[in-house]
């Protein structure tokens, strides 16, 4: 297994409030080159509407996810091969520029289990979304073989982040705690100021 392998089986359980926002609409397989924000139209669920996404695991290949909405949206997404997944997921990565990561997918739906509200659903990632410079449409560029870089980044940050372990206070001077230090603080001598230091 080379390091491309490796990377693209990361999979993590992203926290709670990793997610900042969603939309997911029901998509045909295989993905368009080129997709119009007209053409995109309304999403089939979103947080905007009330409903609810978990990530129950991401990798920068596929997703793990639950939806809970509507019946109606939820028959929508179940009859469709693929979704179509706009994630903004809040930026962990030391380096970026922004407190925000937006990302969207065209996902193959891989395995789908549904109960009374809810949709558990394993997405494969096929291909991402960019943002068109010149034209209100998203181009898509294929990520199946090795997967997302930028979700692949933002795993390694959130993976990094979670397996550090937490610093442990030395016996030295450690100056964010310098005026709780015992002879700084209010019970300490006060020295006169022509005294010699």
């Amino acid at each position: 297994m080379d390091a491309q392998e490796r990377r693209a089986e990361l999979r993590v359980r992203p926290p709670g409030d990793a997610l900042a926002a969603f939309a997911l609409w029901p998509a045909a397989d295989p993905a368009p080159a080129r997709l119009s924000v007209p053409a995109l139209g309304r999403p089939a669920a979103s947080r905007r509407d009330g409903c609810r996404l978990t990530l129950l695991d991401a990798s920068s290949i596929g997703l793990g996810v639950e939806l809970a909405a509507p019946e109606s949206a939820l028959a929508v997404l179940a009859a469709a091969p693929a979704w179509l997944v706009y994630l903004t997921l809040r930026e962990c990565r030391p380096e970026a520029e922004g407190e925000l990561l937006s990302l969207f997918y065209h996902a193959a739906v891989a395995r789908l289990r549904s109960s009374p509200g809810v949709l558990s659903a394993g997405l494969r990632l096929t291909r991402q979304g960019r943002g068109c410079p010149f034209d209100k449409a998203i181009d898509f560029v294929n990520v199946s073989r090795f997967g997302s870089p930028d979700l692949a980044a933002w795993l390694d940050a959130l993976a990094r982040a979670t397996a550090r372990p937490a610093p442990v206070a030395g016996p030295g001077l450690h100056l964010d705690r310098l005026l709780e230090e015992p002879a700084l603080s209010a019970d300490a001598p006060i020295v006169p100021k022509d005294a010699s230091l």
